[in-house]
């Protein structure tokens, strides 16, 4: 199998439950509202919402008067999902199942002025993949565009894999944890236990292929805690996580 056949595969068997996950308290306390906080205003602007999934975010960006959204994602399960609410409730926003290495081939050259990824290059299983998403990235955004996603947060130690068990996952990963190294997500979904692999890369790695991509200035930023989340869920509910991210907010500039 390809590496597209591989990522594709994970998720098109996991499609329904990962996309309820959504609906979890940290999914939307945090991830979302640290997505949308990077973002700022997406008024006016053409939009790629890249590893899509169901078009949760997508629909958001239209909602918010995005110009065009456009929905990217590896998993035709996972476009199943969205094209079937678009279908329901038309937006306007289109979906198409694609490789995000391939994204130049699906999309025309600096088109985008705003890709959103979370949960985008961590995908990548080998450097040579991560520089093609990195590139094909480059490729479509406009002179002035921005990325903004969530990723793994590279400056996590293999020791701090620990403590999420309250928040509905785990993580896991087998020493040493070096580029390439596989890191195993376990997460609770409904009823569901559903297992998914990403991959470590150091911090260093990552900035070298940001510059070499052609991207002239990139932000690594703390995730962020919706205030509603501490009335819904309380203060110390948040600290383990927040303590001990997981992940962290990535923004690269053209």
């Amino acid at each position: 199998m390809t590496t597209s056949d591989n990522n594709g595969a994970q998720y098109d068997s996991i499609a329904s439950q990962y996309s309820e996950g959504k609906q979890s308290p940290l999914r939307r306390y945090v991830e979302a509202y640290s997505l949308f906080e990077m973002i700022g205003d997406a008024a006016g602007k053409q939009v790629v919402d890249l590893a899509c999934g169901d078009g949760i975010y997508a629909r958001r960006l239209q909602r918010e008067g995005a110009a065009e959204v456009t929905g990217v994602d590896i998993s035709q399960g996972m476009i199943d999902i969205a094209e079937k609410i678009e279908a329901e409730v038309p937006k306007g926003i289109r979906y198409i199942c694609a490789d995000a290495q391939q994204l130049g081939e699906v999309m025309p050259a600096a088109s985008a002025d705003l890709i959103v990824g979370s949960y985008l290059f961590h995908y990548a299983p080998n450097e040579k993949a991560l520089r093609n998403m990195l590139t094909a990235v480059r490729s479509v955004l406009a002179d002035g565009g921005r990325f903004v996603g969530i990723n793994e947060n590279p400056e996590q130690s293999l020791t701090d894999f620990a403590g999420y068990a309250q928040y509905g996952f785990n993580k896991m990963a087998c020493a040493p944890l070096i580029d390439s190294s596989a890191v195993t997500y376990s997460m609770v979904s409904g009823r569901s236990m559903i297992n998914f692999e990403v991959y470590y890369y150091a911090r260093s790695t990552y900035e070298r292929l940001f510059a070499e991509c052609g991207f002239s200035s990139w932000r690594w930023l703390p995730l962020q805690l919706d205030p509603a989340g501490v009335e819904a869920c309380g203060e110390e509910y948040w600290q383990e996580y927040l303590g001990n991210p997981p992940v962290t907010g990535l923004e690269l500039l053209v």
